[in-house]
């Protein structure tokens, strides 16, 4: 091995050896945030409340028990988040850490007033993950339900992220999905709710706080429009990723019960009248599922039968969607589905000239819908086991 060889393999491993993460953190050095929780302050400012995760060696308690706490929150009130974060850290002994934080809560107040102010901080800090999940807390402060023990998780971010994760189940919006959503013409963003719930304990008359997610809130011009409930959420998601597994439940004619259908893919398309005034929309919605439940005196196994099942549902589903556009146009004037991301591809020119008063246009549009829906398993048995022979409908 000639000398410059040798050299070279010296300088190579130095570089190696003493390459290192120049920032980085101990494990002992940092806070852990899991949540933050964002309210209207009483003097109009913001109140930021972090939940914090607590080291399994620490003693501190919650509500003075002698259970260990798995969690402890800090608060603080600023005008904006470089202030808020500024506060906050005082508070604490060690450096807050934010890459691990997994929901953001914003108060109904807060979100009502408008949120433009606390925005750009999470963006703007590359420490911030733009898959945290967002969510408005209806009726109450986000500090409060932060405070919650949720029995299953460690804590109740651990909770709220769990769901978030539940395909089907909820909006399901991160912090980047509402950044493109806000700066996307033709487009409003939403978040999923959060609101306050109760469980019992067994043994015990009294209730526990829990917390559940239930329906979707709107924003325009980043204030809180409005809410969705359940069934117009649900809606709602035939036009999001996570309509995989949603489940329908339709009560059939002429009082013969009700079925449930448990959807495993579905699809949707949005046809474009642009030359028309007002201008025409229709919703093409398909469906494929099995029977989930047959609460009617019908056999399944009868081809008839599955049809007048199959009309029952897809009626269903056109009324409740009809019921959700109609909201959404005449109430909110809020494109959340996008009709004018349609357009903009259909038409550009035409999308130019409505552009600007496209909440007017939206309002004013005829929207239709035709709904196909696919029964692909009926189960195991035709009629209900426990009905008679005389009362199974053929």
């Amino acid at each position: 091995m000639n000398r410059c060889m040798s050299m070279t393999i010296t300088m190579l491993l130095i570089l190696i050896l003493g390459t290192g993460c120049w920032d980085r953190k101990e494990i002992n050095d940092i806070g852990l945030v899991m949540a933050t929780g964002l309210d209207l302050a009483d003097n109009g400012q913001i109140q930021a409340t972090l939940q914090i995760a607590l080291p399994a060696s620490s003693s501190l308690s919650t509500g003075g028990g002698s259970k260990p706490g798995k969690f402890f929150l800090i608060s603080a009130v600023g005008k904006n988040g470089l202030e808020l974060e500024q506060k906050l850290q005082q508070k604490l002994s060690r450096t807050l850490f934010f890459s691990h934080r997994s929901v953001i809560l914003i108060g109904e107040d807060l979100a009502r007033k408008g949120i433009n102010d606390i925005l750009d901080v999470f963006n703007r800090n590359p420490r911030n993950r733009l898959k945290t999940y967002m969510l408005v807390v209806k009726g109450r402060k986000a500090a409060d339900l932060l405070q919650v023990d949720y029995p299953y998780e460690l804590a109740p971010a651990e909770a709220l992220k769990e769901m978030e994760m539940l395909k089907g189940e909820g909006t399901i919006v991160t912090l980047r999905d509402f950044m493109i959503a806000s700066a996307t013409g033709g487009m409003y963003p939403t978040t999923g709710v959060l609101e306050p719930a109760a469980f019992h304990r067994p043994g015990e008359k009294t209730a526990d706080r829990l917390f559940r997610i239930n329906g979707t809130a709107i924003f325009k011009s980043a204030k809180l429009a409005g809410f969705l409930n359940n069934t117009e959420t649900h809606e709602f998601l035939w036009f999001k990723h996570n309509k995989r597994t949603d489940k329908i439940a339709a009560d059939m004619p002429d009082g013969q019960g009700n079925v449930g259908y448990l959807i495993t893919s579905s699809n949707y398309k949005i046809d474009v009248d642009s030359r028309s005034d007002p201008l025409k929309f229709h919703i093409r919605l398909k469906a494929i599922g099995y029977l989930f439940e047959n609460n009617t005196p019908l056999d399944v196994t009868d081809p008839k039968n599955l049809q007048v099942i199959n009309k029952a549902l897809e009626d269903h589903i056109k009324l409740d969607m009809q019921a959700f556009l109609r909201k959404i146009q005449t109430e909110y004037h809020t494109d959340i589905v996008g009709f004018g991301q349609e357009l903009q591809r259909h038409n550009p020119k035409k999308w130019r000239a409505l552009e600007e008063e496209w909440d007017q246009y939206f309002k004013a549009a005829d929207v239709s819908v035709s709904v196909a829906v696919t029964i692909s398993n009926t189960g195991a048995i035709g009629p209900p086991l426990q009905l008679k022979e005389k009362e199974i409908e053929k």
